[in-house]
């Protein structure tokens, strides 16, 4: 399961990232809705799901004219489980619902025509005919619904009546007052006999209902399916690999999609980055500035989105399946609740390494323990990767406090600027660069690639020439030095 608070979902933008995934039916989008999660004991059933993306992701590709031509299917539908329980129950339906059924019947046949398209997902849709012909009893193939004469002779007889005496009003104007209550009593028996229809229909359509919601499940799973399919064509994802539990997590050029689109579009880059996961506790440091907050963010991006059946935003992605991925990010936004934010990080800590005894779980914590002294944080961070490193889940943590030395305990960096970078930088003037101008070419010289840290790696530095460069109070940076 997914264990983050609604702040962290916002955070990590899954809701706003999933609106790329254009489900087209209500049966489509009530599935995604659901947020299926896929934990290690079914590896089987999300194998199957992946491999039905990857022949859709090919359909799409190879069949441009089927894939529209499904799309527009999936639009018309309509979510008929109200009707359809209405129906188990003998509720009368109304002219409105009845078509409803006929257009789904309608629709299920052209959608079981469609070349190539079901034989790729395996699923399988059942033809209606029996709800067709009782539903357009003339055989027409017309879209529309109506109580039709061939339905009951006595019904045919009472409309003919009406339309003759209609006829009649108009004829002579002088015996309108009689001619409409004759009309009126007519009307009232026309009534009477399109109930008895209806109710004869409903009677006839209720063995049919099994087979109606299996068909509009399998509509909803085929819509669900192929967005997910074009959301991978969309970002070039592949099919992701899952490993056995234990082994090594690799996300290959991940990214996160909206993140990347946002620089993209203030004229910004957004690089890419690699990194291979192991048990244990992996520690990620680098600058401020330097990204490890979005690379954290892309990072549990891609694990939920696999835990949940998607094809991840990434080159490659390989990873064991966990029975849950948690993030929490480094602001609890608790004040208006009137708690104490440390004491809320604490209960969430508490609560994830109460977790983590019983299950097997992916952790992402940004920067955690940032509300209490520097001494205390540094322990409690220290002893989070060494309960981690015992363990077999795994743990990513975004910190600046010295990463703990033990077994199952690596640490990874964001490169940063490079020391003779920065120094070509600071050493001039600023000249007349905004502050905003200032920042972004800071931005453009930042290497965001992931690297090992050995024991002996030294420290970046930098902080001060930047800080002199962007023009901060010189009486100041000698107190600081």
């Amino acid at each position: 399961m997914l264990i983050m608070s609604r702040q962290d979902r916002e955070r990590l933008n899954l809701t706003e990232v999933l609106l790329a995934c254009d489900c087209r039916s209500p049966q489509g989008r009530r599935l995604k809705a659901a947020h299926r999660y896929y934990g290690p004991g079914e590896q089987e059933a999300l194998e199957k799901e992946f491999l039905t993306i990857e022949k859709l992701v090919d359909f799409c590709h190879r069949h441009p004219k089927e894939l529209q031509d499904a799309l527009s299917l999936f639009m018309h539908f309509r979510d008929l489980r109200g009707t359809i329980a209405g129906l188990e129950k003998r509720r009368l339906l109304d002219v409105t619902e009845l078509f409803e059924i006929k257009q789904a019947a309608r629709l299920l046949k052209k959608l079981s025509e469609i070349p190539y398209l079901l034989e790729k997902t395996g699923l399988t849709i059942k033809p209606l005919k029996e709800i067709e012909s009782l539903l357009d009893p003339k055989g027409q193939g017309t879209s529309g619904f109506y109580l039709y004469d061939e339905y009951s002779e006595k019904l045919a007889t009472l409309r003919q009546e009406r339309a003759v005496l209609e006829q009649q009003m108009e004829k002579r104007p002088e015996e309108a007052e009689k001619i409409l209550a004759l009309r009126a009593e007519i009307i009232k028996s026309e009534e009477r006999e399109e109930t008895r229809v209806r109710r004869m229909l409903c009677d006839a359509l209720t063995p049919f209902t099994s087979s109606l919601s299996e068909n509009l499940e399998t509509v909803g799973q085929l819509d669900f399916s192929l967005a997910k399919a074009r959301l991978a064509i969309h970002w070039g994802a592949p099919k992701p690999d899952i490993l056995k539990k234990g082994e090594t997590i690799i996300l290959e050029q991940f990214f996160h999609p909206l993140i990347e689109e946002q620089l993209i579009m203030r004229g910004s880059s957004y690089e890419r980055q690699t990194v291979a996961i192991a048990k244990g506790a992996t520690v990620l440091s680098g600058p401020n500035m330097g990204g490890k907050s979005v690379t954290l963010k892309a990072l549990t991006l891609s694990m939920a989105l696999i835990h949940m059946g998607y094809f991840p935003p990434c080159d490659y992605a390989a990873t064991p399946l966990f029975d849950s991925v948690s993030y929490s990010s480094d602001h609890f936004d608790t004040t208006k609740k009137g708690l104490s934010s440390f004491a809320s990080e604490i209960v969430w800590l508490r609560d994830e390494v109460a977790r983590q005894k019983e299950q097997y779980g992916f952790c992402v914590i940004d920067e955690p323990c940032r509300g209490t002294n520097p001494e205390e944080a540094k322990a409690l961070v220290g002893a989070l990767c060494r309960f981690f490193a015992k363990g077999t889940g795994c743990l990513v943590i975004a910190t600046h406090y010295p990463t703990p030395e033990g077994s199952a305990i690596a640490h990874l960096r964001i490169r940063g600027i490079a020391e003779e970078v920065l120094l070509s930088v600071t050493g001039g003037t600023r000249g007349q660069l905004t502050d905003e101008e200032a920042i972004r070419r800071i931005e453009s010289l930042m290497d965001y690639s992931i690297e090992t840290v050995e024991e002996a790696a030294p420290i970046p530095k930098g902080a001060l020439k930047l800080s002199e460069w962007l023009g901060m109070d010189r009486d100041f940076l000698a107190l600081v030095e």
